[in-house]
C-alpha cells in the first residue's frame, strides 16, 4: 500500500467519510473533518502505522492541514529515521 493510501484511510476512518470522497488538499481543520481531539487520534494512528514518534512541538497546523500535508510530513519523518 503507498504512503498516501494508507494516510487516506486513516483520515477516512477517523472522520467516517469514504477514502474516495477525500481531497488531499482540503482543509481537515477548516472544514471540520477533524477537531483537535481528532487530531490526538490521528497522531496515535499515523506514529503506529509508520513507526514514528510525533514530538509536541511538531502538531502544528503547517504538519497537519491536509492529506497531502500529512503525508509530506510523515515522508520527512521516515526519511529521518533512515
Amino acid at each position: 500500500m503507498q504512503r498516501q493510501e494508507q494516510v487516506t484511510m486513516i483520515v477516512a476512518k477517523l472522520t467516517r467519510i469514504p477514502a474516495g470522497e477525500l481531497s488531499l488538499e482540503t482543509d481537515i481543520f477548516e472544514s471540520r473533518l477533524l477537531t483537535s481531539l481528532g487530531l490526538l487520534d490521528l497522531v496515535s494512528s499515523l506514529e503506529e502505522e509508520f513507526n514514528i514518534i510525533i514530538l509536541p512541538e511538531e502538531l502544528i497546523h503547517e504538519n497537519f492541514a491536509s492529506i497531502r500535508t500529512i503525508i509530506d510530513f510523515v515522508d520527512g519523518k521516515l526519511a529521518e529515521a533512515s
